[in-house]
């Protein structure tokens, strides 16, 4: 399953992943606790509608658990 979606996602960005809408670092932490507050309401669709990029974006700042250090 992950393999197939590795695919598609190969297909649709063949020179990688480059969002045209990028979020603040708080606007990420937004989209993080919101999601974690309540799954159900705030599912990727709803938050990609909400903050305006694309269901990939939300899946893709959902599951990063990178956080920036200090110095950054």
């Amino acid at each position: 399953e992950w393999r197939q979606h590795r695919l598609t996602i190969k297909e649709a960005f063949p020179n990688g992943w480059n969002p045209t809408h990028k979020l603040s670092r708080e606007a990420m932490d937004g989209l993080r606790s919101l999601h974690a507050f309540d799954r159900e309401t705030f599912s990727c669709a709803v938050l990609a509608e909400k903050f305006r990029i694309s269901p990939e974006a939300v899946r893709r700042v959902l599951r990063s658990k990178w956080e920036p250090t200090r110095e950054q």
